[in-house]
């Protein structure tokens, strides 16, 4: 019998969505897989045509944010259907960015993709445990219909570039401090302007790679903002390498309970300390005062008395980002969650 295929099916790019990150671990190791870029032009013709390539035995997984593609998927493609949400799009444009659109039309829009690609998807992926009580309850989805696997890194592409030139070439190296991430409520940008006049004075550098920030948020003299986005995962990494103490997200939005940020992963691929908000999303990975720093979510008093007590006792707090590293390279490596991946899908076709 001729082998199953697993396709990868999706309106975004190479590289982009959580989902390639299994797609390339998956075809470094010689797993049959395949990756689909589609669009609005033709779809129907598209799908009518792939019915015809593909076998009822392949497995066809939708890569988020392409929610729309699954009821398509399922219909002309058969019933092992996949839906690699993370979290749904309702959570991401609506409640988390506020989108809501002329009416409500877009709340409406949004929600209604979420729910009927839940109904026809065969299993749902979503982030954490967290996400999938969350979720369940917003689309009356039952829990068996719905599996954890973590978002990791694509880390062929997150080595680090040797030949980019860093921050520390313009604007010094020593006791760094980076954040990394759009302006967004979660973000907690806020906070770190609060936490960063509280330590003006410290021998203390912060670095802030933050597209969309506004001009009026204050910072202090000693904090350096690059508005730009990082043009390779490659730079972004050996911008890593200069900062001594990596942050999370910093703000007390109720839904970091239930997502785990990027840049944990990222963190924890490079062994870099690590500085969050406690919330129950990145805990349920990671064990405070062992694999993280916390402070209390949204307090720049004390998210500023962490910083500094990091740098003063430096070389214990160092311990932590080995720890983070290692249960990464155990649970969370891009193999290990690709695997988890694989053993999913085959268990239930």
């Amino acid at each position: 019998m001729k082998e199953r295929v697993i396709y990868f099916l999706t309106i975004g790019d190479t590289g982009y969505s959580r989902s390639w990150n299994y797609y390339a671990s998956l075809k470094k190791n010689g797993t049959r897989v395949e990756f689909l870029k589609l669009d609005n032009t033709r779809l129907l013709k598209k799908f009518i045509s792939l019915r015809k390539q593909t076998k009822r035995t392949d497995i066809f997984i939708v890569m988020s944010p392409s929610h729309y593609l699954t009821p398509f998927t399922r219909i002309f493609l058969g019933k092992n259907t996949y839906l690699d949400a993370g979290w749904s799009l309702f959570e991401g444009s609506i409640l988390a960015r506020r989108q809501i659109g002329l009416m409500g039309i877009n709340l409406i829009k949004t929600y209604s993709i979420d729910l009927i690609a839940s109904i026809f998807a065969k299993r749902i992926l979503l982030e954490s445990e967290a996400q999938i009580n969350f979720y369940c309850k917003l689309f009356l989805i039952r829990k068996s219909k719905c599996s954890v696997i973590y978002t990791g890194v694509d880390e062929d592409q997150f080595e680090v570039n040797n030949d980019f030139p860093t921050p520390s070439d313009i604007y010094g190296n020593g006791a760094i401090v980076m954040f990394r991430g759009k302006y967004t409520g979660e973000a907690g940008l806020e906070v770190l302007a609060q936490a960063s006049k509280l330590l003006k004075d410290e021998k203390i550098t912060f670095w802030i790679f933050s597209p969309g920030i506004p001009k009026n948020l204050g910072f202090s003299k000693n904090t350096f903002i690059f508005s730009n986005f990082i043009d390779s995962k490659r730079n972004l990494a050996k911008i890593y390498t200069e900062a001594g103490l990596t942050l999370g997200q910093l703000s007390d939005y109720p839904r970091l309970n239930r997502t785990i940020p990027h840049k944990a992963f990222e963190s924890a691929l490079l062994a870099k300390p690590y500085l969050s908000s406690r919330s129950k999303g990145i805990l349920e990975v990671f064990s405070e005062n062992k694999e993280i720093i916390c402070f209390n979510p949204g307090d720049p008093i004390d998210l500023a008395n962490k910083i500094r007590i990091f740098f003063e006792f430096r070389r214990d707090f160092e311990k932590i980002g080995i720890c983070m590293h290692e249960k990464y390279i155990m649970n969370l490596s891009q193999l290990k969650l690709a695997s988890m991946l694989l053993g999913l899908v085959e268990k239930t076709v």
